[in-house]
């Protein structure tokens, strides 16, 4: 239910009564809220403060507002969490290493996801990827995007929508990583430690072993780590 504005923060107030509203209605995806007019009277508060509120709605990319028209829901989208993690990797020397960290935490969930709910088709198709690596060991920027396909392949497996949603906000920055870690391997030997982890990790998934599935995941990360150091 709806409750009266305070005089201080209206716009913030007004803002989290309008996610409110959006909730409490059903609101998804291209349906619209009501008129300006109508919100200010709902709420008791002045245009400016109801237009300033959903200017900051739009802002967090919640929805999205055109001159004449009503606000209407924006779709779900990963695009703030990409231009988050792309911007924090370019300005911050000591992100590398967070970000690994987090590839870890989720990459594992994945792995241990995708064993438990993945079709055996959806297994399988993970050799295919794996193989055209292995083509590619000495073209970094065509492996960086093999690899970065493969670990989403993953991620689709676990058929958790927020999963994959959260490894396609790290694509792009993934595949810089990957690139700019090959980059700095200086022998084929060390190329090839990398594409047996993936190799092992496979074979773990399709055999559905957890533990071997996980010994793979850690040595691949193992391999990302010395590429930080």
């Amino acid at each position: 239910m709806l409750t009266p504005l305070k005089s201080f923060t209206l716009v913030h107030q007004a803002a989290e009564q309008l996610i409110k509203y959006i909730d409490e209605n059903g609101l998804g995806e291209g349906d619209s809220l009501p008129s300006i007019a109508e919100l200010s009277e709902k709420f008791g508060a002045s245009r400016a403060v109801i237009r300033e509120s959903l200017k900051g709605l739009e802002a967090k990319g919640i929805i999205e507002v055109a001159n004449g028209k009503r606000a209407k829901i924006r779709p779900l989208t990963n695009e703030p969490l990409i231009n988050y993690f792309q911007r924090v990797i370019q300005v911050d020397n000591s992100a590398a290493w967070e970000f690994a960290e987090i590839r870890v935490a989720l990459e594992l969930q994945c792995v241990s996801l995708a064993i438990q709910r993945a079709s055996d088709e959806e297994l399988q198709d993970l050799r295919p990827i794996v193989m055209q690596m292995h083509d590619n060991l000495d073209d970094a920027e065509a492996f960086a995007e093999l690899d970065v396909k493969f670990h989403l392949l993953i991620a689709y497996a676990t058929h958790n929508t927020m999963m994959v949603h959260m490894l396609e906000s790290l694509r792009d920055t993934i595949r810089e990583s990957v690139r700019k870690g090959l980059t700095k391997r200086l022998t084929r030997e060390q190329m090839a430690g990398v594409q047996n982890c993936h190799e092992s990790l496979v074979e773990a998934l399709i055999q559905r072993d957890v533990a071997s599935a996980s010994e793979a995941m850690h040595a691949h990360f193992d391999e990302i780590a010395m590429t930080l150091e």
